[in-house]
């Protein structure tokens, strides 16, 4: 079972990789494909939101 530190762990670093591909998506000329990998990035914000949940819980 994770502990309340490794979900922590987990939360940080998908939280640098939404920020990550926030900006890399700045870059992307066409709008489909920067509405794509905007939708990417707030998968990962609803999943770190469900992870935040699981550490509140965790021993």
């Amino acid at each position: 079972m994770a502990t309340k530190q490794e979900i922590q762990q987990c939360i940080t670093d998908c939280t640098n990789t939404a920020n990550m591909l926030r900006t890399a998506t700045n870059a992307i000329p066409k709008a489909a494909i920067r509405d794509m990998t905007t939708f990417g990035a707030v998968h990962i914000e609803m999943c770190i939101r469900q992870c935040e949940h699981a550490a509140e819980h965790a021993q």
